[in-house]
């Protein structure tokens, strides 16, 4: 287990250290991506202009980034997987709804059934945290 778990945290860091990076310091050529993934909706190619031109683009690479850096360290990568949760699942939801494109709904989904994987190895360090018990409904 622990040999699978060290494979998925460099597997899942490198992705998103490269998919930080990419979104932070590459310039986005707007001619090329459509070409890409030309079956994907046009409306999606839309959506990603508008997220970079308003810049938003740049903080969800900063959390790319920042996550796949906390995925390296064994002291780090619970916490940075605990964050790339939500950050997967907009991803995710964004070529669900958006794209429509199966070769990035299927990455997506792959990522993130690999970022679970590795949160429910340490299922019993992170339980009592997340899930504390309680004797009121508030």
């Amino acid at each position: 287990m622990k040999i699978l778990t060290y494979v998925l945290r460099l597997l899942l860091a490198f992705i998103f250290i490269y998919a930080g990076i990419e979104k932070l310091f590459l310039p986005y050529d707007p001619s090329i991506f459509p070409a890409d993934a030309a079956e994907a909706d046009p409306l999606f190619f839309t959506y990603y202009d508008l997220l970079q031109s308003s810049g938003y683009l740049y903080f969800v690479g900063f959390f790319q980034l920042l996550c796949g850096l906390l995925l390296v360290f064994k002291r780090t990568y619970l916490l940075g997987s605990i964050m790339l949760v939500p950050l997967m699942l907009c991803l995710l939801m964004t070529h669900v709804l958006f794209s429509k494109y199966l070769p990035f709904i299927l990455f997506d989904t792959a990522m993130l059934a690999l970022n679970l994987v590795l949160l429910f190895g340490k299922y019993k360090e992170w339980k009592p945290i997340v899930l504390q018990p309680q004797n009121t409904l508030f």
